[in-house]
Order: structure tokens, then C-alpha cells, then sequence
């Protein structure tokens, strides 16, 4: 077995079909589980435009899909499997995913970027303005907040508002779910009154010490480090995935992207750890 986009594919597809989609009306000629591998490749690929990616996916993978549907029904169809994409990726991070080690960050994705975005578009309601420290530079949009196990997989993840209260609510709520764990974060989740809501769901909340400016003590050099992952995975979906060029025009279909790009990527990590690879080195997939 080798990495390659075409393993990738035959891997989404294979893990899609272990489910029995519920479809209303006649077969399509296009199965879902064939629109999941469809989905994941175009994730992987980091084609953002529809059109553009089912104008080319029969040239990267030539006879792998005889049938390919248009534009509107492809998007259509994905946002209503969308629950479906995230219990697939959900059931591979289950296989790969171990250790008692957590990581939770969060990323602003920006919404719509035109004049009257904050009342005219689909997110007005859900998205607001928030603060891109790394760019120095206001956003109006979402935050995507993940939580990984210690290799970067993605074991839960929720969109939220931009503001920073909103993003300690949605990652206390996601580690519920791994009571026992060591949880590593940053600086934004400091407080006393936060870390004893963790304790109480027996997470171990480990933040940066505040310290002197100078050079940091070598056991915040290594906190830095295990935090590093949950950037890399970041990246991997920004920039290789393009997930901030998502040109989703609602929240349904900013949840798809996301969905679709997350399962490429645990998809990747598994199949790199079959291979002996770097869990997180996908540039072997993305078909050039």
C-alpha cells in the first residue's frame, strides 16, 4: 500500500460503505458512499469550487467514478450527508486515536468579508467579529474548536461564536467526553474558577505559566511543544485543505466543509500510520 490519492479515495469509500445511508426516493446513479469518497478527495485536494473539482477529479482519477452528479445536486446531497461524513470520521479517529494526552485549541474561520455582511448574510446570528492574533487583524466569522489526542487526531471538534468565553464553554463540553484525561491548552483557557470546572470532570488542565519575560523554563518549552500538534493540524486544514477559502454561503454548508475536510484528514493519519509515515504528512495525497 502505498500514499497516494487514489488509496485515500478507495479508503473513504470502504469505510462509507460499512453504513447503510437512509435516502429518500429512487437510487441515484451516484451512491452516497461514493459522493463521501468524492468528498474526501476534494478536501484532500484543496479545490474550494464545486464546479472546478468535478470538472477535474475525471483527470486525477481516471475511471474511478463513471458517474459524477452536477454541481447543485453534489452540494446539495452533501450537506445532507453531513451527519454521516462526521460519524465516519468519528468511527476512524475511534481506531487510531490512544493515550490519555488531549490537545484543545480553536481557529477563526471568517465568514463573509462584504460591506453589510453582519445583518445581510446567512451567519448573521451565529457569526461575529473576533480578534486573529497571529494576522493582527478583526475577523467576522466562526470558531472552529477541536480537541486531538497527543498524534493530532481529530476526536471532537464544534463550531461557536468568535469570542473567547464561547470557546472555553464548547472545549469544556467536549472534554466531558475524555474524563481521565491530561488536557493541554493556551493561555485563552487560564483561570482558576475554569480549571476547577475541569477537575470536576476529572480532566487535568494543563496552560502556560506566566513567567518573566526572558527565556522560558524548559517545562514550558515542552508544554509549547505538545501544543505545536494541535497547530500542525490547524494548518493542514488552512492551508493544504484551504479551509479558510471554504466559499460556504451558510452555516449548513460551512459544517460540511469542515466535516469533509476532517475526515480527509483522519483518513490520511490512518493510513500514514499503516505506511510507517508522519501521522500528519499528507502532501503524497492531494493527486499532483
Amino acid at each position: 500500500m502505498c500514499a497516494s490519492l487514489e488509496t485515500l479515495v478507495v479508503a473513504a469509500y470502504v469505510f462509507a460503505d460499512s453504513f447503510r445511508f437512509p435516502r429518500p426516493g429512487p437510487a441515484g446513479k451516484v451512491t452516497d458512499q461514493e459522493l463521501i469518497a468524492l468528498a474526501v478527495a476534494q478536501a484532500v485536494t484543496g479545490i474550494c469550487s464545486d464546479r472546478q473539482f468535478l470538472g477535474v477529479i475525471g483527470r486525477l482519477l481516471p475511471g474511478f467514478f463513471p458517474e459524477l452528479p452536477g454541481q447543485s445536486q453534489y452540494n446539495r446531497r452533501l450537506r445532507r450527508l453531513t451527519p454521516w461524513i462526521t460519524t465516519v470520521q468519528m468511527m476512524v479517529a475511534e481506531l487510531i486515536a490512544d493515550g490519555q494526552v488531549r490537545l484543545v485549541d480553536g481557529t477563526l474561520i471568517a465568514c463573509a468579508n462584504y460591506p453589510g455582511c453582519r445583518s445581510l448574510s446567512e451567519f448573521a446570528g451565529h457569526a461575529n467579529y473576533g480578534y486573529c492574533p497571529s494576522k493582527s487583524l478583526f475577523v467576522w466569522g466562526m470558531r472552529l474548536v477541536l480537541i486531538s489526542d497527543a498524534k493530532g487526531v481529530p476526536v471532537g471538534y464544534d463550531l461557536t461564536g468568535p469570542k473567547t468565553g464561547q470557546e472555553r464553554e464548547r472545549a469544556l463540553e467536549l472534554a466531558a467526553a475524555h474524563a481521565g484525561s491530561t488536557l493541554f491548552a493556551d493561555k485563552g483557557f487560564w483561570g482558576k474558577e475554569y480549571r476547577d470546572c475541569m477537575e470536576l470532570i476529572d480532566i487535568r488542565l494543563i496552560t502556560p505559566e506566566r513567567h518573566r519575560p526572558g527565556p522560558r523554563p524548559a517545562g514550558e518549552v515542552a508544554k509549547a511543544r505538545i501544543r505545536l500538534v494541535i497547530e500542525s493540524v490547524f494548518a493542514n486544514l488552512k492551508r493544504q485543505m484551504r479551509l479558510e477559502q471554504h466559499l460556504a454561503k451558510t452555516l449548513a454548508g460551512l459544517v460540511q466543509r469542515i466535516a469533509q475536510r476532517l475526515l480527509a484528514l483522519t483518513l490520511g493519519m490512518h493510513l500514514n500510520l499503516l505506511t510507517g509515515r508522519p501521522p500528519r504528512a499528507l502532501a503524497a495525497y492531494d493527486g499532483r
